[in-house]
């Protein structure tokens, strides 16, 4: 597994702290979208194909070695930033009605109603954008 990042002679081989920052990335991803959202007043759908763009900068920047490992991550991070952010823009109308934050609501919402939430806000060409997000993040993240 190690030989699957390169280091620099003063990095670590360890490849763990790369992949937390890639993980920290994506997750941090879903945040952007959330701000993002609250301030175009709409769901922002484009923000997938930025994501995808996103996990794949993280993993170059961590200077993981192209190759089907670093694909598979960049669609990994591509997902996890595209559930994250999906959960809370879905979140935010109810937080407002609430007055909460996002968080709270997104904390307290069920998979079920989240799941209702984000299929009734998602038009069909947000599920092809999100379709598109994936493949260009499998075909830069080779």
């Amino acid at each position: 597994m190690a030989t699957f990042f390169r280091s620099s002679p003063e990095a670590p081989l360890h490849p763990l702290p790369r992949l937390l920052l890639v993980a920290l990335g994506a997750f941090a991803f879903g945040g952007v979208w959330l701000v993002v959202a609250a301030m175009r007043g709409d769901r922002a759908g484009w923000m997938v194909l930025v994501a995808a763009l996103n996990a794949v900068t993280w993993l170059r920047i961590t200077h993981t070695r192209p190759g089907a490992l670093r694909r598979l991550c960049a669609v990994l991070a591509t997902s996890a930033s595209i559930a994250l952010g999906e959960w809370l823009v879905a979140s935010l109308p109810i937080a407002q009605a609430m007055n909460q934050l996002p968080l709270e609501t997104a904390r307290r919402m069920g998979p079920d109603f989240g799941w209702m939430l984000i299929r009734l806000g998602n038009t069909p060409l947000d599920w092809l954008t999100i379709i598109v997000a994936l493949m260009l993040a499998a075909w830069f993240g080779h």
